[in-house]
């Protein structure tokens, strides 16, 4: 039996500058790459059960046996009752298959057209449901008696054949298959096997008010209604509801609310996806930045982005830094599109989340640029391997810390030094890219796994890198304080977050995002062969400014390796002569660093604070603790119920005592000036064993 369920009051509406391109004349540079046991059985012929003892039927004696066998037969009678209740449940059977569902169907399409009355076109689809089935049923039963008599006439052919040719002893051997066949299906309970033909589904009907799922929505009406009820249902105080545009993978529809916030709406979310029948995690909510009351809700009940478009082939040289490429699709089927010109950005995705397909798409991009110098660190995988030959300076291991702190200071070298070259070159105020003046990348994947030293170069690059176009692209698996640092995040323009924590969102994306939106935390990163939602991103900014799921087109290892040999051979720009010379650096003496003695934390902490400020004169106490605080929260916090100021005292005393061990001749005295109280940079660089640099 088919139970048909029904939603009431549902009415059916029909759906509605240039880069500079200066050629360079010197020859294509290398890039640099550096039990218990059983119980035993009961023996004997008498077993307990029950209070009550019984022998086996084993030894009971023949006459016993004779005597119960001639008992059940009386009982039964012959089976002649089973015989005939037998014929007459095949007899059952051969009508139900003729009858099939085909009358419930024919019930079912009578009741549609009588609830569409008064809407011309619902009625119109309704009565030629019903024209079709009928005709369907006329059809299956035609069929019906055609297999019946083949199978009759084969079958009369045969007994008749046997009862002719086979004599006496065949017809009493047919007469008692017959007779067999009919007791079998007469068995007790056979019948009742036999006529269960039931699905097993129960299905309740829907009240006037009942939510029910998105999927049974047709029109923009019906799905309005289905998500008031839902909200309803869940509590939500609504004004009204607007189905907005239907996509392949679900609705898109608009919430006026009429009191309470969006974020009682988004915290309800988990629950609403029940009575909406959504997959987990797809129900999507985006308050509206103009309008309170609004909220936007998507009802994802597929996947958007099924199609996909390949990456763009991009030939050698092709592109400018200024100019907009694909890297991903948008889950609205609008395209995404990126300039990375003077942009600082961060990739943060947990393991199996995509991140580093996504830092391989970029590099993608930024290789087929004829203006940009890529530089590829990273201190734990392999980087942008599959890139390698396109890439102008490759550091990658653990192992090579020392050589990537000495590619940083290079870069903020340079970044320095455009400062006073941009002037001269008559490029306004922010460096201008060109083939013979290119802007610099440097990739960094696994960001939390830098030293100290490299981390405070990082900051300070990002903090005067930008209008030098010497940029930085970090990817990191989650984004806590001491892996991406709040300098960093209010540093960095472009954020692009795949499947991650929680306190990642407010983290990159800043406190009440999560509450507007952004919730990477709900994309689930790839699991063994299922890959869930790796690759796909929230991307603020660039120009992007909804939380919107992107998914980043992916390049293959193999596709990546071929376009970075071609653009290998088609020449690849280097650092410009005058840079490298202003800020009194050379990349071709990487393979001459030494790796060096590291310093206690406590002081190369102190350290770091310096540099990533660019090494001011001196810094006040509370200004170095802030620092250390943010880039070692779990060593140098506050603990729990321990203040602030207790902490930077714990940190100031725990710095002194290593100098008094390390360096006894050093004077570790703060001292005082207007507006402060702390150390000088010359008191930090002498501790550390170095020189000190010229004040920033």
């Amino acid at each position: 039996m088919t139970v048909v369920t029904t939603y009431p009051n549902l009415t059916r509406e029909p759906v509605d500058g240039d880069a500079m391109t200066t050629a360079t004349e010197s020859a294509p540079r290398a890039p640099l790459s550096l039990v218990k046991e059983q119980p035993q059985p009961i023996e004997g012929a008498v077993v307990e059960h029950q209070g009550e003892a019984l022998r086996p039927t084993l030894i009971e004696s023949g006459t016993e046996l004779t005597i119960r066998a001639r008992e059940h037969v009386a009982e039964n009678r012959l089976y002649v009752g089973w015989t005939v209740r037998g014929y007459r449940n095949l007899v059952s059977q051969w009508l139900e298959a003729r009858r099939d569902d085909h009358p419930q169907m024919i019930l079912s399409a009578k009741a549609e057209l009588k609830a569409a009355a008064g809407d011309t076109d619902a009625e119109s689809s309704a009565r030629k449901l019903l024209e079709a089935r009928r005709e369907a049923y006329k059809l299956h039963k035609r069929w019906h008696w055609i297999k019946t008599g083949a199978w009759g006439a084969a079958t009369t052919t045969g007994v008749t054949t046997a009862v002719v040719v086979g004599g006496g002893w065949v017809d009493v051997l047919l007469s008692l298959g017959a007779y067999a066949v009919g007791a079998w299906h007469g068995r007790p309970g056979a019948g009742e096997l036999l006529a269960d033909k039931t699905s097993g589904l129960i299905v309740l009907e829907a009240g006037a008010e009942d939510p029910f799922p998105i999927a049974d929505a047709n029109t923009r009406d019906e799905a309005a209604e289905c998500v008031r009820r839902a909200l309803v249902s869940e509590g939500i105080n609504v004004a009204s509801v607007e189905a907005g545009r239907r996509y392949a993978w679900g609705w898109e529809v608009t919430v006026r609310l009429k009191k309470g916030t969006p974020a009682d709406l988004i915290a309800k979310a988990p629950e609403l996806e029940t009575p909406l029948d959504l997959p987990t995690d797809g129900l999507l909510c985006q308050p509206m930045r103009q309008k309170r009351a609004q909220v936007v809700l998507r009802l994802v009940e597929g996947d958007p982005f099924e199609d996909m478009p390949a990456l763009p082939v991009r030939k050698p040289n092709s592109l400018a830094m200024r100019d907009k490429a694909l890297i991903a699709k948008r889950m609205d089927g609008q395209p995404t599109s990126l300039s990375f010109l003077g942009v600082h950005f961060v990739a943060i995705a947990s393991s199996g989340g995509g991140k580093s397909v996504t830092l391989r798409t970029i590099g993608d991009v930024l290789t087929a640029c004829e203006d940009v110098v890529v530089v590829d660190l990273d201190p734990g995988g392999n980087g942008l391997e599959p890139l390698a030959a396109a890439v102008g300076v490759r550091v990658v291991g653990a192992d090579q810390m020392h050589v990537i702190e000495a590619v940083l200071e290079k870069l903020l070298k340079i970044a320095k030094a455009r400062k006073t070259l941009v002037g001269k070159l008559g490029m306004g105020d922010n460096w201008i890219p060109s083939p013979r003046y290119p802007a610099i990348v440097a990739l960094i994947d696994e960001y939390p796994q830098l030293s100290q030293h490299a981390k405070a170069l990082v900051v300070a690059i990002l903090r005067v890198g930008r209008g030098a176009r010497v940029q930085i692209g970090l990817a990191a698996q989650e984004a806590t304080k001491d892996a991406i640092g709040a300098a960093i995040a209010d540093s960095i323009a472009l954020k692009i977050v795949g499947p991650s924590r929680h306190q990642d969102i407010v983290q990159v994306f800043g406190a009440g995002a999560g509450a507007n939106g952004w919730r990477p935390d709900r994309l689930h990163p790839a699991q063994g062969e299922d890959p869930a939602d790796a690759g796909k991103v929230y991307i603020m900014g660039g120009g992007s400014t909804d939380p919107l799921i992107h998914k980043v087109i992916p390049a293959s290892p193999e596709e990546g390796k071929q376009r970075a040999d071609e653009r290998a051979a088609a020449g690849r720009p280097w650092f410009d002569e005058e840079s490298l010379a202003a800020a009194d650096v050379s990349f071709d003496d990487l393979d001459e660093v030494r790796p060096h003695v590291r310093l206690p934390e406590v002081v190369e902490l102190a350290r770091a604070a310096f540099t990533a400020a660019d090494d001011p004169q001196r810094m006040t106490t509370e200004e170095l603790y802030e620092y250390v605080a943010s880039a070692a929260p779990e060593s140098w916090g506050p603990r729990e119920d321990e203040e602030a100021e207790a902490a930077r005292r714990r940190y100031l005393k725990e710095l002194r005592d290593t100098a008094a061990v390390i360096a006894p001749t050093v004077d570790m005295k703060t001292k005082q000036w207007a507006g402060g109280r702390g150390y000088y940079l010359s008191t930090i660089t002498e501790l550390a064993g170095e020189e000190a640099p010229e004040s920033g």
